[in-house]
């Protein structure tokens, strides 16, 4: 049995992913607002997780610096998300979507 802030989660990680992928958040909102809304989390506890410095976590959360990849990676794998390569035009994400959505529903169908 899922348990009510397991769903809320999982809401607001949709629901911000889906935000990043229209171009209205960027990768560091996105980040933040997990953190801060879904984790309940502060900068200082996802740094003793992750390793990273707290300059390198302000810096992804503000869409500031250079990160390095190894830094985006841990960061957002303590967020659930893992980086990926998209195309960059919207027209090509909503075809990719709904591929997606199309495979999953026959995947859910066949359960």
């Amino acid at each position: 049995m899922k348990r009510k802030y397991d769903v809320d989660r999982f809401e607001i990680k949709q629901k911000l992913v889906g935000d990043m992928l229209a171009g209205t958040k960027t990768m560091g909102e996105v980040g933040k607002a997990l953190r801060v809304d879904a984790l309940k989390m502060s900068q200082t506890n996802v740094c003793k997780l992750t390793g990273l410095s707290r300059q390198v976590v302000s810096d992804i959360e503000n869409d500031m610096g250079n990160p390095r990849l190894d830094s985006l990676q841990a960061y957002f794998t303590l967020m659930g998300l893992e980086l990926a390569v998209l195309p960059r035009e919207r027209s090509e994400l909503v075809a990719l979507e709904s591929t997606f959505t199309k495979q999953t529903n026959v995947a859910d169908t066949a359960k």
